[in-house]
């Protein structure tokens, strides 16, 4: 009996996993991730700890004139005080 549910299991299993691998929408969509994932998006460097942040996510702040992107809020503040001092 444990024997049939098994291999009813592996059927299933089998089956979902050709259904997937072959069916078209599943090709198409993952073309079109892959092509999102090569478009890329604007990174910016944050100065105060030196990380790379998308600049769409980037905490801007306006010092001596220039836009300045930060990782994080913190970062932010830390780099603000430094710059008072």
């Amino acid at each position: 009996m444990i024997r049939y549910l098994l291999l009813f299991f592996l059927g299933l299993l089998v089956y979902y996993s050709l259904r997937t691998a072959l069916s078209p929408a599943s090709r198409s969509s993952g073309r079109k991730q892959r092509q999102q994932r090569m478009t890329g998006q604007d990174m910016v460097l944050d100065p105060e700890c030196n990380t790379y942040v998308v600049k769409e996510r980037a905490v801007a702040r306006r010092m001596h004139g220039e836009v300045m992107y930060f990782c994080s809020d913190s970062c932010a503040r830390k780099h603000e005080e430094k710059d008072r001092s």
